[in-house]
């Protein structure tokens, strides 16, 4: 449940406001539902990774790959899909350790 939550809320909220509006949103949402920290930590990880893969996979392909090979020149990759996965890491790894970080929060009261 907290997966699904903070996939749909923070996909639905970055068509609106900047990047790191996952962050709150995890560090909420856990602080608010997470069971255990492992837990917290791989929803917000998977939720995050999850939407912003879609989402840069929906840019990849609406540009026809465009903006994905100029992004890939600039960083020396081989291949289009390493930086897909590598946003989707970067995405994640925020919003898990946010995650964690509010079902820590929670656990201080």
């Amino acid at each position: 449940m907290l997966l699904f939550l903070i996939l749909v809320i923070s996909f639905a909220l970055q068509f609106f406001l900047p990047w790191w509006i996952v962050a709150p949103v995890s560090f909420g949402l856990a602080a608010w539902h997470g069971r255990t920290g492992s837990n917290a930590f791989w929803a917000g990880f998977a939720g995050v990774g999850l939407g912003w893969l879609l989402l840069s996979t929906f840019i990849h392909v609406r540009t026809e790959g465009i903006l994905t090979e100029k992004v890939i020149k600039l960083f020396s990759l081989p291949h289009p899909t390493l930086l897909l996965l590598i946003t989707a890491l970067i995405g994640g790894l925020v919003g898990g350790v946010c995650a964690w970080s509010g079902y820590c929060c929670r656990q201080l009261t």
